[in-house]
């Protein structure tokens, strides 16, 4: 036995070791990217709320914010859905379902679009409140990492929130 046959199960061990700990940084820092981008992502949704609240039908750009509110959200439900129907896309449980229930709130929030305010934002609460649980029992049995539940629970709370303000002060 040479040295060389001595230093290759230590060489592997420690390359699997350098491997393993840079995929568990690799995965903490998306954990921490997504964590930031999903609160900044927060930010409109508040600062509108808030004029909302505030103002309320005073607000001298009222239909532009009402229009803006709608939009961002309706954009937001369909990022949801895309993130779904990616999931769908790899995953081999469920795929067909997933793939057809990811489509379902890029629609919901295209068709609330014509529903007249404050309707329209009960409507949006009810659509974020629903993808937040489906993305929850899906990190809940493992079809989703655990950490995502957490982050769409904490993202859906603030976001439903936010709706029923606007949905308050424009009844």
């Amino acid at each position: 036995m040479t040295n060389t046959d001595l230093e290759t199960p230590d060489r592997s061990a420690r390359q699997v070791a350098e491997t393993l700990s840079a995929s568990t940084a690799s995965v903490y820092a998306s954990h921490k990217t997504a964590w930031t981008l999903g609160v900044l992502g927060l930010v409109p949704f508040v600062l509108m709320a808030v004029i909302f609240a505030y103002a309320g039908r005073s607000f001298i750009a009222y239909p532009m914010l009402v229009l803006a509110f709608s939009g961002y959200s309706a954009t937001i439900l369909a990022f949801l859905g895309g993130i779904r129907w990616g999931i769908g896309m790899v995953s081999h449980a469920h795929r067909r379902r997933v793939l057809i229930l990811s489509v379902l709130p890029s629609l919901a929030g295209w068709i609330l679009l014509f529903v007249p305010s404050p309707w329209i934002f009960a409507g949006l609460a009810a659509a974020f409140a629903l993808q937040g649980a489906w993305d929850m029992l899906a990190a809940r049995r493992r079809e989703l990492p655990p950490w995502f539940g957490r982050l769409r629970l904490v993202l859906t709370a603030v976001v439903v929130l936010c709706q029923l303000v606007a949905f308050a002060a424009t009844f």
